[in-house]
């Protein structure tokens, strides 16, 4: 809005300064130059043509070069939320048609500290195409007068006008050239059409008052956030144009031009402007663009001054897109110590328990095997964590959104994890212990009994890696969701090198255990304690299987936990056979038959229990029903849809998003302490915040957009937007505290800014 105040000023006193300047010049009877500055501007006039001579019903090209001091500049068609364009008014020899005049690329400056604006400085030639009448005589010649009104603007604005003569001979022959040089250089500064390369594409569309330009390119773009890649939009009758906003890597760039009106159009229109962009190659191009806007957009573009469009659309003044707001080196520093963090997060803490009991067992009489143990383990976790990440590409690659641990979303993984949780904690038990002979079952023994007497114990530790990765990646440990929110925005190189820091950083305390095994002297001693320890450790893996019927509950109904628990209990009714029957002292017959029985049960557990009556497959092509959003005694929770948060936004009401899932433990720990604290649901209440849970639970398109666009990838998140500020929400850390919620609330209610709380 005060663009359009600006302008309508400066065209005010514009429009005085010309007035006033022909009145003098009318009154004085003052010569006009043939070239020149009138009324000393800053800025000198001169007309010049591509050819020496006219030939009649020819074809040339004038130009008008404006040469402006240091300091100054002049403007582009359109000049941004200030200033006026050149205006030419010619005086040609009756016939001589004149085309529209070829704006080359201009400059982007911001004057006063917040106008932007776009235009010229140093010099700048204006082409204009002409065509000569077929009537002209032969050995006369012809005058081209050009009347020019512009504005000039250093620390201030002045209105200039001059008025800049050509005189051209008429002749039969071939029109010879001429001001070749500076012809060519300024046919070089103009727009062109979009390359026809496989090298980079552009799409377009249209989307809530926005438009949304998107480049993709296979070689590397050169990304400045301030002004490349940029566009340069063309002024539209009756539509107000808003500052672009950019999000680029180097392989990706999208442009979001927000849109409105000042009163209400159904009529369709047409947006025009240069896109610029340069290539890591050197190859700066800037090309023309044409989108059309049809009715129904145009007649559901919002008033201008009125929060508009949707928050997916807007930029946060907390969020840093595109490029790197940190060095790399603090996002990998963040990555490593996440990954540390991991190890003590309730998500992961029963597998690395029994990793501790086992290199307990070991430090007694094989203290030398706690560092080749120690590295497989390690080396589990990095490969799942490698592996994690190419999933994340190739799922990136197929133009699905992704986030932290992501696979919890789909019921039949977290079915498959209480299958083996619960099969693991079994054998914890001492229900069954697999110790047949052959190099093909040794194995699978070593990674259900966690015993070495049936292999060597290194495939049983780089399982119990693997195990461990998967249970960690319902957890956002602190320093970790800001690391992956990076990652997850950049090429393939880049989160693979993420990810491999955040398993360096799991890995960690048992590298340096590998490193000094001599350092297990200061683990207890091995003893009989150890299988009352391994059995306590049953007991947390069946808390990890509550957890995990938890979940499935929440995602898809108490009688999916009821179907699945059948199908445990047959499950558990296999390991016992195995245990029982499948012994070493068996024959070769019983073992067989036993294996099959358990095979049996299995299968037909599945079919009858799960694909039968539980429909599983259905399921993952995903229907599944929504959770329950509110507290019955504390807060209020509504359920999340981002027309809710748009409508409540644009209300000016403050609001609290809870970003969590069910199957992350920190959220329903924060939740069953912070949020049910009766000063924080007091503080609720009294200062009328809308309180919304972004449930994460099943997968939600709309919550992981907008959880990146707070440069996160997993949940918790909680961002508060206050009253009035869309663009400017506070963010609370992953870990939060009743200060840190009632600080923001009345930060967020009481008008005062704030960006990251920390």
């Amino acid at each position: 809005m005060h663009g359009r105040v600006h302008r309508f000023i400066i065209l005010l006193l514009f429009s005085f300064a010309i007035s006033a300047a022909q009145s003098r010049q009318q009154s004085n009877n003052l010569p006009v130059a043939e070239s020149g500055p009138a009324d000393r501007s800053h800025t000198t006039l001169r007309l010049i043509a591509d050819v020496q001579a006219i030939q009649p019903g020819g074809e040339f090209t004038a130009g008008l070069l404006m040469s402006m001091d240091e300091g100054w500049h002049t403007y582009w068609k359109n000049p941004g939320e200030a200033g006026l364009p050149p205006q030419i008014t010619w005086t040609l020899p009756e016939g001589m048609t004149v085309g529209e005049i070829q704006w080359p690329v201009p400059h982007k400056y911001t004057e006063g500290g917040e106008v932007l604006t776009y235009g010229y400085e140093k010099e700048n030639m204006l082409l204009v195409g002409m065509k000569a009448p077929s009537t002209l005589k032969v050995g006369s010649s012809v005058i081209l007068r050009a009347d020019v009104n512009w504005l000039e603007c250093e620390r201030v604005c002045i209105p200039g006008h001059g008025k800049a003569i050509l005189t051209m001979p008429v002749t039969r022959g071939p029109m010879a050239n001429d001001n070749g040089a500076l012809f060519e250089k300024y046919r070089m500064r103009l727009p062109r059409a979009f390359p026809r390369s496989p090298d980079i594409s552009l799409k377009t569309e249209t989307r809530l008052s926005t438009v949304i330009l998107s480049l993709t390119t296979t070689k590397k773009f050169v990304v400045r956030q301030d002004n490349l890649p940029d566009f340069y939009p063309e002024a539209i009758e009756d539509i107000v144009i808003g500052r672009t906003k950019l999000v680029a890597t180097d392989r990706e760039a999208t442009l979001r031009v927000p849109l409105s009106v000042y009163e209400k159009i159904s009529e369709p229109r047409t947006l025009r402007g240069v896109l610029v962009y340069e290539l890591s190659s050197g190859d700066r191009q800037a090309v023309e663009v044409e989108i059309p806007l049809s009715a129904e957009f145009c007649a559901s573009l919002s008033l201008e001054g009125q929060a508009g469009g949707s928050v997916l659309e807007r930029t946060f003044e907390t969020v840093q897109t595109g490029e790197a707001a940190l060095p790399l080196y603090v996002y990998i520093l963040f990555a490593v110590i996440g990954g540390l963090l991991l190890n003590i997060m309730p998500c992961v803490l029963p597998v690395i328990a029994l990793k501790i009991f086992g290199l307990v067992k070991m430090a007694g009489n094989e203290p030398q095997r706690v560092k080749k143990l120690g590295w497989a383990f390690s080396f589990g976790i990095l490969a799942s964590f490698i592996a994690l990440a190419l999933v994340v590409i190739l799922v990136q690659a197929a133009g699905e959104q992704v986030g932290w641990g992501f696979q919890f979303q789909e019921p039949l993984f977290v079915i498959v994890m209480s299958a083996v949780v619960f099969a693991f904690g079994l054998s914890l038990f001492g229900v069954y212990e697999i110790q047949l002979p052959g190099f093909a079952i040794a194995g699978v023994g070593t990674l259900l009994t966690k015993e070495p007497q049936s292999g060597n114990g290194y495939t049983s530790s780089f399982a119990e890696g693997v195990f461990a990765t998967i249970l960690a990646t319902p957890c956002t440990a602190p320093f970790l969701g800001t690391a992956l929110g990076f990652a997850f925005s950049q090429h393939p190189l880049m989160i693979i090198l993420i990810f491999a820091s955040v398993a360096f950083g799991m890995v960690l305390p048992y590298v340096l255990l590998t490193m000094k095994p001599s350092w297990t002297k200061f683990l207890p001693k091995p003893g009989e304690w150890m299988v009352t320890a391994k059995q306590f450790m049953g007991f947390l893996m069946m808390a990890t299987l509550l957890w995990l019927l938890y979940i499935l509950g929440k995602q898809l109904g108490m009688e999916a936990v009821i179907w699945t628990s059948a199908f445990l209990l047959l499950l558990g009714v296999a390991c016992w056979l195995i245990g029982r029957f499948a012994i070493l002292n068996a024959s070769r017959r019983q073992q067989a038959i036993t294996w099959a029985l358990a095979l049996v049960l299995i299968v037909g557990g599945y079919w009858g229990f799960l694909e039968s009556i539980l429909d599983v497959r259905n399921i993952v092509a995903g229907t599944r029903p929504t959770s329950t959003q509110s507290d019955a005694h504390g807060i209020q929770w509504q359920a999340f849809s981002l027309e809710k948060l748009d409508a409540d936004l644009r209300d000016n009401k403050a609001v609290f998003i809870d970003f969590t899932a069910d199957w992350c433990l920190t959220c329903k720990v924060n939740e069953q302490t912070v949020m049910t604290d009766r000063e924080v649901v007091e503080k609720f209440k009294s200062r009328d915040i809308v309180p919304i849970r972004a449930d994460w639970t099943n997968r939600n398109p709309d919550i992981t957009r907008l959880l990146a666009k707070f440069g996160r990838i997993g949940v918790p998140l909680y961002v508060v937007f206050p009253a009035g500020k869309p663009t400017e929400p506070i963010v609370l850390p992953e870990v939060i505290t009743t200060g840190i919620v009632i600080d923001a609330i009345e930060r967020a209610t009481d008008g005062t800014t704030a960006n990251t709380l920390r």
